[in-house]
């Protein structure tokens, strides 16, 4: 009887030419789903929209009240970018050298409250 000898497993090693999927920080990620759920809620306020214009008073009220929530969002992104630029402004000249550590010294710091446990 011959017996086969069986097939050696390939030896897959990264090259540089295999890159791992590292996730974008710039653009997020939208998958199928989401973008079909984006869609139904577009349609949805369209419909809505719709109605609003051939006189539903429920259509209206629907509209104002995402109007009312997207100015909130609107203004609430204005006043974090306001205030983001306000923070990246250098007020004054910022001194980058470090001082040392206080706790650095040849001792501890004194202790505030005395150790619960018993000393062995």
């Amino acid at each position: 009887m011959t017996q086969r000898m069986p097939a050696p497993e390939p030896i897959i090693t990264p090259t540089p030419s295999i890159q791992p999927v590292i996730r974008s920080r710039v653009l997020p990620r939208v998958s199928f789903r989401m973008m079909m759920a984006m869609t139904a809620v577009a349609a949805i306020l369209a419909a809505i929209t719709r109605a609003a214009g051939n006189g539903a008073v429920f259509a209206k009220a629907v509209l104002a009240t995402v109007g009312v929530f997207a100015v909130f969002f609107a203004m609430a992104a204005g006043a974090f970018l306001v205030s983001w630029l306000v923070a990246r402004l250098t007020i004054g000249r910022v001194d980058q050298s470090r001082q040392g550590s206080p706790f650095a010294k040849d001792e501890l710091p004194p202790q505030l409250l005395k150790p619960r446990e018993k000393e062995l």
